[in-house]
């Protein structure tokens, strides 16, 4: 339901009429001009609002190299799941397997799992404490998969003002998730083999310390575009002939109404004279 421009009251939902019920005022050329003039300054806010988002999505792309280097590096960190990351070997009187890990096989080991028997398996008390490493470094290394992809879809938002903490953030969760995903599979490794001696064997590959060595590059050039303090370069806006720096700094940013244009239109048309005649000097 909406409310009479000029008195205030609510309008029924099946108030067809053009004019108010209660005070017989025409809903829709009641100071017509001036609510022309709120939606023009509220357009002009939200697009100026929009350009400096596209502003500093363009520079965290590729407003400096750096800003591309950055991105090449959270590409190489996505990259380093598809290397060896771990291995497993099985081996006995019919069978002779072996499994080198990475990502698209972990996805395919995980989808393809029985769960109810894994559960089942650690209540063992020969394998129980073995599978429940096993399941502790899939599931860290799943988190840090999930940290590289988020690192790689926010990158456009880098330069926002908590893009440092969040780059962060997805850095060193990758590089602890990574960590523990390897100890956790050396842990199953260990307890595993003692029960199967020379039957399973299996060992950490050179891609998961990649992943390490991806992400401490990450969080390396994080540091440094933070310390240098490459600015965002803004797309002047202008709020009718007003900079939209000034206009936020002297009247606020906020949805405007009818009551709060009337309530600074003496000064912004003051300052809105004064910008247009520095414009025609």
């Amino acid at each position: 339901m909406a409310n009479c421009p000029k008195c205030g009251k609510k309008l029924g939902l099946f108030n067809f009429k053009p004019e108010c019920p209660n005070c017989g005022v025409n809903l829709l050329y009641y100071k017509i001009e001036e609510r022309l003039e709120v939606d023009a300054i509220n357009a002009e806010l939200e697009h100026a609002k929009t350009q400096q988002r596209i502003d500093r999505v363009k520079n965290a792309i590729f407003g400096s190299p750096l800003s591309i280097v950055r991105l090449v590096l959270i590409l190489l960190v996505v990259g380093t799941f598809f290397l060896p990351l771990a291995t497993l070997h099985t081996v006995g009187p019919l069978f002779d397997d072996s499994v080198t890990f990475n990502a698209l096989e972990i996805y395919n080991k995980v989808s393809a799992m029985d769960f109810d028997g894994l559960f089942a398996m650690f209540g063992s008390p020969l394998l129980g404490k073995a599978f429940i490493f096993l399941a502790v470094s899939m599931v860290t290394i799943v988190l840090a998969v999930l940290m590289a992809l988020l690192s790689l879809i926010l990158s456009i938002l880098s330069s926002s003002p908590k893009g440092f903490v969040r780059n962060m953030f997805f850095a060193i969760f990758g590089i602890v998730s990574t960590v523990a995903s390897i100890v956790c599979y050396n842990l199953f490794i260990s307890n595993i083999t003692p029960v199967f001696p020379g039957l399973v064997e299996g060992g950490v590959g050179f891609g998961a310390y990649c992943i390490i060595a991806a992400f401490a590059l990450v969080v390396a050039i994080n540091v440094i575009i933070k310390v240098k303090g490459i600015n965002v370069k803004y797309k002047q806006s202008y709020i009718d002939s007003i900079p939209y720096e000034v206009f936020v700094e002297k009247f606020g940013i906020k949805k405007y109404d009818l009551q709060a244009v009337e309530d600074i239109k003496d000064e912004f048309i003051k300052l809105n004279d004064e910008y247009k005649a520095e414009k025609t000097a």
